[in-house]
């Protein structure tokens, strides 16, 4: 038997009819009824507004992560002098006494004025 391009597109076509199978049966009535390529062309037609919700989902998840990057950077704790001091504190501690709730408590001043309790 021959293996030429008709017979791989059939056989890809069914594949991919077997693999969508168990999540969309109407695939595979459609399949018997019209032909595989005509199935693989409607699913590919039916999966066209999951595909739209997907991306924007995906979208909206951008936003989001952009907009809170954006609040983080607006803290008081995320300002470049507060930051690099009280990293270099946290991690002289850290070195100093192996202690990562001591280190920890360096960030406690900076986190409360950035919530805005004592400002």
């Amino acid at each position: 038997m021959k293996l030429d391009r008709a017979l791989l597109k059939k056989i890809f076509f069914i594949l991919i009819i077997l693999a969508v199978a168990p999540f969309a049966f109407e695939v595979v009535l459609l399949a018997d009824v019209a032909g595989a390529e005509f199935a693989v062309f409607f699913l590919i037609y039916y999966l066209k507004t999951t595909a739209y919700i997907a991306l924007e989902r995906w979208l909206e998840f951008k936003r989001s992560v952009l907009a809170a990057c954006a609040l983080l950077a607006e803290m008081y704790c995320f300002r470049p002098r507060i930051m690099a001091s009280h990293l270099a504190a946290s991690s002289l501690i850290l070195v100093l006494t192996s202690s990562l709730l001591l280190s920890c408590l360096m960030w406690l001043p900076p986190l409360y004025l950035s919530s805005g309790l004592f400002s």
